[in-house]
């Protein structure tokens, strides 16, 4: 990556319940999440490595799009890294900034980095990839930039733009992968409000899609009386 400031696309992306995954590995003296990562990350090997840029470092995965004219293939990269860690029972979260980018030799410094971090953290919310509103608005402009808003790769929900991770050709293995991790991960989270919030949204998220299977039911947990 060049040695001078550019401006480019960043995503980073977190895998949720990190820490439990790890104490699962550590209490059952296997490495069942560790292969969990590896085989969730062979999405990458067939990556264009001159017009995308991966690193992996622990639970964070950082995804650079390098121009505006790939940008619609950034976003198609993005759905397929989040089906593919669902395909191994994680869900992932992330945010994606458009800003200022420096690296050289062991010193990054990146405002693109830093926003996305901050829509991971604070605007993503549930298991989705957000976009920073600035990038929305700068294709709203235009100025020559591809189209994105008639492509089918963005949700709007609530003034918040994220990946639209779904198909038509992908819904039902989307939702037997989240009913799957929903159903592995129920007793551990049991109280645990943030937790279940999450595979509520994402339930939510699924069986509001336009791809949705009319006969889909709900597979999260909902109010009982006693």
């Amino acid at each position: 990556m060049s040695s001078e400031p550019v401006h480019l696309y960043a995503a980073l992306i977190d895998v949720l319940a990190y820490r439990f995954h790890l104490d699962e590995d550590r209490n059952s003296g296997t490495l069942a999440f560790q292969n969990q990562l590896s085989s969730a990350l062979t999405v990458f090997d067939d990556v264009n490595d001159a017009v995308f840029r991966v690193q992996a470092i622990s639970d964070t995965i950082l995804v650079y799009c390098l121009d505006h004219t790939h940008f619609p293939e950034f976003l198609q990269l993005l759905r397929k890294v989040f089906v593919a860690f669902l395909k191994e029972g994680l869900f992932v979260r992330g945010g994606v900034a458009y800003s200022r980018h420096f690296q050289s030799g062991r010193l990054t410094y990146s405002h693109a980095i830093a926003r996305a971090y901050e829509l991971e953290n604070y605007v993503a919310s549930y298991p989705r990839i957000v976009l920073d509103p600035n990038i929305i608005e700068m294709y709203d402009v235009g100025n020559g930039l591809p189209k994105i808003n008639d492509c089918g790769l963005l949700c709007h929900e609530n003034g918040v733009f994220f990946v639209d991770i779904l198909t038509e050709k992908n819904w039902d293995e989307v939702y037997e992968y989240a009913k799957q991790i929903y159903a592995d991960s129920v007793s551990a989270f049991r109280s645990n409000e943030s937790a279940f919030a999450k595979h509520l949204r994402f339930e939510k998220y699924l069986l509001g899609s336009q791809h949705a299977r009319k006969d889909a039911h709900r597979f999260v947990g909902g109010v009982s009386s006693r």
